[in-house]
């Protein structure tokens, strides 16, 4: 095997995708990762970095494209990150992420013999984004509000459109931008930690085409605040909130960050089925609300409650897979760490009628701990799971929580995962516990990026599997 060194040019067959999104090549049999290469490529790349078992390249040429590759919606790409595959036919991403999802179980987590369902897709894969958070910057001497490029913490691309958000929130983008200009805002450095304007975070429903927008700024006082809120109330009328926070640490972070209400009202409300929901301009909520609904509706069938069934929600979030499921169950426990989050989910109990669902306040390992060992009482209608439902972070769940929710003895376990990766560890360990995976469902959330979420229904390994 030959290694290739930095600054070699090669030319170089795109044979797959990676975890990640990058295409796959072998040089003499050395791996070679390729962004922005879709399988079935022919290309001419430059090697800018050399590990001990594979290396990475930059395209420079396309020498005879892929049948596959298709023209990319969006003048941006290419220079913004943010949808990675916008260049690959959408039949094709699908197929890769179902694969990416057996894959991830098969070999990093050793199992097999589970049920692969059809991947749940969208009609119209575009314009799907809820919410956004915009970096401000410097271009060229201009204010900016835009995107990262790839790799570049410290710059921002100048933005004029992006396919992946509602048109109303790209006016809104615009609007903002035209007003920090002509106020003289001064953007945000990150290198040295000076300027004003750091971020602009914008979350629109699908469902009412309520808007929410937040302009995060260092520590002062915002100019001429009532200049953005006549310009953005005049402008678009959709808009239900304006909010201004401020960041004083060095930490490039839009949400969890004091803030106070210039206009209107912090929260939207949204709707999922017959749901109407709270939604609060920092709370957690799946960024892709249509598919939101089919993300939750697999989790129920998943779930297959019977009308008299207990179900445990853990990272429950403001309630939305717990309310969904509340109307097809005897009674619901939602647990959920973020204090807002509960609010908003017993408000959002209240909003929908629904009297059967308990939030707790707490850290889910805690929380399960307590009740196990009789430290924390639950309603008798509690105490004991039919089904759990978990739809944690990205990192997945810890092993003690894995092992509290089998000590608990549900019928069925659905697992909401946002990773393929961390979702392959936790059914193995489900899977040493005596829970087997029965069937999983890719569920296509994020198109034109390598990003797949799905539902994996485990359940113990004595009893019947679920549609035998």
């Amino acid at each position: 095997m030959t290694k290739p060194r930095h600054g070699d040019t090669l030319d170089l067959t795109v044979t797959g995708l990676a975890f990640g999104g990058q295409g796959i090549a072998r040089a003499d049999d050395f791996v070679v990762f390729l962004a922005g290469a879709v399988p079935g490529d022919e290309v001419r790349a430059t090697v800018n970095k050399v590990k001990k078992r594979y290396a990475e390249a930059r395209v420079e040429q396309i020498i005879r494209p892929s049948v596959d590759r298709v023209s990319a919606h969006c003048s941006h790409y290419g220079t913004c990150g943010g949808c990675r595959w916008q260049s690959l036919d959408y039949e094709v991403q699908l197929r890769y992420k179902e694969q990416q999802v057996v894959d991830s179980l098969e070999r990093l987590g050793g199992l097999e013999g589970f049920e692969v369902s059809e991947i749940k897709t969208m009609d119209h894969p575009w314009r799907y984004r809820n919410k956004v958070e915009f970096s401000i910057g410097n271009a060229e001497g201009r204010l900016v509000v835009g995107f990262h490029p790839p790799g570049r913490w410290d710059a921002v691309l100048p933005q004029t459109e992006c396919h992946l958000l509602p048109l109303t929130t790209e006016g809104v983008r615009a609007t903002v931008e035209e007003w920090l200009r002509r106020v003289g805002a001064e953007p945000w450095d990150p290198r040295n930690h000076e300027g004003y304007a750091r971020h602009l975070t914008i979350r629109e429903a699908q469902g009412t085409g309520e808007v929410l927008v937040n302009l995060v700024t260092a520590p002062g006082a915002l100019p001429e605040p009532t200049g953005l809120v006549d310009t953005l109330r005049a402008r678009h009328p959709e808009v239900v909130g304006i909010m201004h926070a401020t960041n004083a640490g060095e930490a490039e972070v839009a949400t969890g960050v004091p803030f106070q209400t210039l206009w209107g009202r912090p929260h939207l409300y949204e709707t999922l089925g017959d749901l109407r929901l709270k939604v609060s301009i920092d709370a957690f909520f799946q960024t892709n609300t249509r598919m939101a609904y089919v993300l939750y509706e697999t989790a129920a069938q998943e779930a297959a409650l019977s009308g008299d069934d207990i179900v445990w929600d853990l990272y429950s979030g403001i309630g939305s897979i717990a309310l969904y499921l509340a109307r097809r169950a005897r009674a619901v426990l939602g647990i959920e760490v973020v204090p807002a989050a509960v609010r908003d989910a017993v408000e959002n109990a209240v909003e929908n009628g629904v009297t059967s669902a308990t939030f707790l306040e707490g850290n889910v390992r805690v929380v399960l701990k307590e009740v196990l060992e009789g430290r924390r009482s639950l309603p008798l209608e509690l105490a004991h799971p039919d089904v759990v439902v978990v739809d944690p972070p990205r990192g997945g769940l810890a092993h003690k929580v894995i092992h509290r929710i089998v000590a608990a003895g549900p019928r069925r376990v659905v697992y909401v995962s946002c990773n393929p990766t961390t979702l392959a560890p936790d059914a193995a360990l489900f899977h040493e516990l005596g829970y087997r995976l029965t069937r999983v469902t890719p569920v296509d959330m994020f198109p034109h990026t390598p990003h797949i979420e799905a539902v994996a229904l485990l359940e113990p390994a004595t009893q019947q599997p679920a549609g035998e």
